[in-house]
């Protein structure tokens, strides 16, 4: 069965924006300096870039610790490209994740990245049909 999400956005005055959901979490937004915000949130399109990179990492995070990676830190690098005339849209997007641990498994790691990018991020499932999303991973030995 589908599920619905009910959210709600509201505007916070100029070109900020405050989303809330149902249970009453918030993300904030807001436009460049160029083109009138005043730059106290993320842009709509650095949250779109930020939820892919959140998305992709859920599962992988989830699926390293099914496979008893012991990792410390973790992160994503995100460099994306985008149109110079509107829309804007991304022509491309680059994700660099970085893992530090101890005898972090390459294997691993690589097939958690292919596992959240093939089947499980919803984000990524939605924009891969319309721009270029690579990736690449650095694994950080940890003493």
């Amino acid at each position: 069965m589908p599920s619905v999400k009910n959210m709600i956005l509201v505007w916070q005055g100029n070109y900020r924006f405050l989303a809330k959901n149902e249970k009453g979490l918030s993300v904030n937004f807001d436009a460049p300096i160029p083109n009138g915000g005043e730059e106290t949130a993320l842009s709509p399109m650095e949250n779109v870039l930020a939820s892919l990179a959140a998305c992709s990492s859920y599962h992988v995070i989830s699926i390293l610790r099914k496979k008893r990676q012991n990792f410390s830190d973790y992160s994503v690098e995100m460099v994306a490209d985008r149109r110079d005339e509107p829309p804007r849209v991304f022509l491309s997007i680059h994700l660099k994740y970085i893992i530090k641990g101890k005898n972090v498994s390459e294997e691993a790691v690589k097939s958690a990245i292919r596992l959240s990018e093939e089947k499980y991020c919803s984000v990524g499932g939605m924009l891969k049909n319309s721009v270029k999303i690579t990736s690449s991973y650095k694994i950080l030995k940890e003493q």
